[in-house]
């Protein structure tokens, strides 16, 4: 059976390293971490749609909040599909009305995205560098400690500093690292942030990160940090 080797990945990493790469933000979905209000009444089959998925946090009273039904005997939520089950050894009567609070939550980063679901722009990466593990890194990152290779390895760090205006206002759920990624020729030599209508061709998305809401403010920077493994 043929295998990918150290050396390969290696090779990988420096052919990603060698072409342009850009760093896009995105809005995500806005309802994403949002707490949500919403009342119903369940089917005759036992269940009750909240009409979002991944849920987070969830209370379930009745319509007036003055009582609090309890999870797992007065009913089950499955937090994937959103759907709260009235369990019939609880307190909960039949095609009962409820009042749910709730937070949506932002489900896990999909394989097979292409695109960002609601981008705001992207940036020129300049710096990327080889990395190989080390506790004692210098660089930190939710996957370990990194620390530069003068050699090609198969661990690619990326930085990316956005500037004062750059989706100033915007809220960031989402990050993507594309690669091969093509601006309008029309644009001024040396500009290194681009709205999405100033991308020709947004390339290959290589990497896809959802995160809690960034609040973009004209006084402030924002750094992201990455390092992509092969």
């Amino acid at each position: 059976m043929a295998i990918l080797t150290l050396s390969g990945r290696a090779a990988l990493a420096a052919a990603i390293k060698s072409q342009p790469l850009h760093l896009a933000l995105g809005e995500g979905e806005v309802h994403w971490d949002v707490e949500r209000e919403q009342s119903g009444t369940f089917a005759p089959d036992d269940t009750l749609d909240l009409g979002y998925t991944h849920i987070g946090a969830l209370a379930l009273m009745d319509p007036a909040e003055t009582l609090l039904y309890i999870a797992e005997v007065d009913y089950s939520v499955n937090a994937s599909t959103g759907v709260i089950t009235r369990l019939p050894t609880g307190s909960l009567n039949p095609e009962a009305e409820v009042f749910a609070r709730f937070t949506p939550e932002h489900p896990p980063e999909p394989t097979e995205r292409t695109t960002l679901i609601a981008e705001v722009g992207r940036r020129l990466v300049e710096e990327t560098h080889f990395v190989e593990a080390d506790e004692a890194g210098q660089i930190v990152v939710p996957s370990g400690r990194y620390s530069i290779s003068s050699d090609p390895t198969r661990h690619l760090f990326v930085r990316t500093r956005f500037d004062f205006e750059d989706a100033s206002t915007s809220v960031i759920r989402e990050q993507g690292l594309f690669v091969g990624c093509e601006t309008d020729p029309a644009l001024p030599i040396g500009q290194r942030y681009f709205s999405p209508a100033q991308v020709t061709d947004a390339g290959i998305l290589l990497l896809l990160q959802y995160s809690v809401p960034i609040v973009r403010q004209p006084s402030t920077r924002e750094t992201f940090e990455f390092v992509v493994t092969f």
